[in-house]
Order: C-alpha cells, then sequence, then structure tokens
C-alpha cells in the first residue's frame, strides 16, 4: 500500500519546487487537474490557473526573495503567512490557504498586495 503524503509533507514540497522555479513539476507533483483557486478573479478551476498565478507574481515581484513568517497545519487544512521583495515590488504580507486531500492541493486561495519599491534616480 502506498503512503498518501501528509499535509505538511505536500506544503514544504510545493514551497521547495516554487522556490526553484519549477512551476511544472509542482503542477504535476502537488496539484490535481481539477485544482480549484480562489483570488482576486474569482474561483478558477484546473492547472492552468494555478500555472497563470504563479507567472503573475513571478512577473510582479520578479527574482524575488521569500520568506515564510507562518505555517499553520490542521488536518486537511495549511495556512502560509508570506512576503516577498524584488527589485520591483514587495509583498509585506500575502496569505494562502490550501485544503490538501490524498496527498494533493484541491484547493487554494491566493491573497496579497503589491507595493512597488521605489524608483533609484
Amino acid at each position: 500500500m502506498v503512503r498518501t503524503r501528509s499535509t505538511i509533507e505536500v506544503l514544504e514540497d510545493h514551497l521547495e519546487r516554487r522556490e526553484r522555479g519549477d512551476i511544472e513539476s509542482d503542477l504535476e507533483h502537488n496539484y490535481p487537474e481539477e485544482v480549484v483557486l480562489l483570488c482576486e478573479h474569482g474561483a478558477l478551476k484546473g492547472r492552468d490557473a494555478v500555472r497563470n498565478s504563479a507567472k503573475a507574481l513571478a512577473h510582479q515581484v520578479p527574482g524575488a526573495r521569500f520568506q515564510y513568517a507562518v505555517k499553520a497545519v490542521d488536518s486537511e487544512h495549511a495556512l502560509l503567512h508570506w512576503s516577498a521583495q524584488s527589485a520591483r515590488a514587495n509583498v509585506d504580507l500575502g496569505v494562502d490557504t490550501f485544503v490538501i486531500r490524498d496527498g494533493r492541493i484541491v484547493l487554494q486561495t491566493v491573497s496579497y498586495q503589491l507595493k512597488h519599491a521605489p524608483s533609484g534616480g
């Protein structure tokens, strides 16, 4: 019998793959095809929604350093408080929540506010 990964194992794997910039591997290993993403654009479905959200964030804060202030897990639920700093913009507080079932992220919420970095000139 194959052991299903725990919620924290999936969350940590997700973060490690994202830090490497490996979105496709993250999608393949950690998200089912029918994942639901809740964000400022509404309720979106499918891996393409997650892919597009990740690409948008990478464009908004290119080459960012991410820090994770809070990782809270209870059963199939996870909460992540994060921040990101780049030359173009910063995120002082981003909040993602996850529902993780059978070793996959079946629902993710994403919320953050960009703060543009001051121009150097």
